[in-house]
């Protein structure tokens, strides 16, 4: 009985990965190192180049991703009053006591 495995990702990572197990299990740790120090960088690359894409946009563009992410609230309206008279804080007050 074979157990399969679902694999997601890119297939060269995915051969380059299961390759690494092979050689871990076969005691070939120098040719595992290799290929994991290769993913290593790679994936290293990677991040290096959506930093620079980034600080580049940022830089000549005017784009600040942290505020894209950011919700803005205003938080200063004065203008909006709430009236609640001692009653309704009562009422309130003994919903909160029954819960």
């Amino acid at each position: 009985m074979t157990d399969e495995l679902e694999v997601t990702g890119s297939p060269m990572e995915s051969d380059d990965i299961l390759t690494m197990i092979d050689f871990t299990d076969k005691g070939e740790y120098t040719k595992a190192t290799e290929i994991f120090n290769d993913q290593l960088m790679q994936r290293m690359d990677d991040a290096l180049s959506q930093t620079k894409i980034a600080m580049a946009d940022k830089m000549f563009n005017g784009v600040d991703p942290d505020d894209e992410e950011q919700l803005e609230m205003d938080l200063d309206d004065e203008d909006e009053e709430v009236d609640i008279d001692d009653e309704e804080i009562d009422d309130m007050a003994d919903e909160i006591k029954n819960d």
